[in-house]
């Protein structure tokens, strides 16, 4: 993804309603709203847990420019493995943009990690996600599809 296009989406979400974010993840409750369960999410993926934990079991997952998974199993097995299995280290997710409305949360974010040659990997994300009773069933993923395609090809994963 070129420079400018990853700027575009934090122009964007700024604009369309500002950057809204909490140090923790708000306290599980009967009636929590997206944004809080997306922060949950985060929280549990940057301590070694996964954020997918939160996607529905037939969630459709749509890499824009890329592929659509048509479940959690599917995505999971073909979409986030390639880069997880490459990593030594937790992905960890830095909220940027966090935004609500209705079902859907615009989720911007940095990830970073260490892969198994010891060498970075830095990688800028936006996620829409579209929520149903607390899960995740709809996903437009936006990112550098460039430093993906990198570290598949510099890193073997383990056998």
């Amino acid at each position: 993804m070129a420079p400018h296009t990853r700027r575009g989406f934090g122009a964007i979400a700024l604009t369309a309603g500002g950057l809204a974010l909490a140090g923790t993840p708000a306290q599980a409750s009967p009636r929590r709203g997206n944004k809080a369960i997306v922060l949950e999410a985060v929280a549990r993926q940057n301590s070694g847990g996964s954020f997918y934990d939160f996607l529905h079991p037939r969630v459709r997952w749509t890499i824009v420019n890329g592929r659509t998974y048509r479940d959690k199993q599917e995505f999971l097995a073909e979409g986030a493995a390639p880069i997880l299995d490459r990593l030594r280290t937790v992905l960890r997710m830095t909220p940027t943009s966090l935004l609500e409305e209705g079902d859907t949360v615009a989720y911007q974010f940095t990830a970073d990690a260490t892969a198994l040659d010891g060498q970075p990997y830095h990688n800028d994300y936006c996620w829409l996600l579209t929520f149903r009773r607390g899960l995740i069933v709809r996903v437009h993923a936006y990112l550098d599809m460039g430093a993906v395609r990198e570290l598949i090809e510099r890193v073997r994963p383990p056998a």
